[in-house]
């Protein structure tokens, strides 16, 4: 952790708006979640051959197969 002696905070690991963008619309909101989960199958990263394969991903949860950690709550119908 970066000591920032912010107003509201004292430290923080991540830079402050790094490339933030807003899920404007349901069709962004979904290409950007595809683009999270197949990121772990790229060729460069080669940590699964299968979205769901990857055990830190939310794939499994959005298919249905469970969420091992009991982080993923809840989700509408997408």
């Amino acid at each position: 952790m970066l000591y920032v002696g912010l107003k509201d905070q004292k430290y923080q690991v991540w830079k402050r708006n790094s490339m933030s963008i807003d899920l404007i619309t349901e069709e962004f909101f979904k290409q950007k979640l595809e683009y999270v989960h197949n990121n772990p199958c790229q060729p460069h990263w080669n940590l699964a051959q299968y979205q769901t394969e990857y055990r830190y991903s939310s794939a499994r949860y959005y298919d249905r197969l469970g969420d091992e950690f009991g982080l993923v709550t809840h989700m509408e119908e997408l």
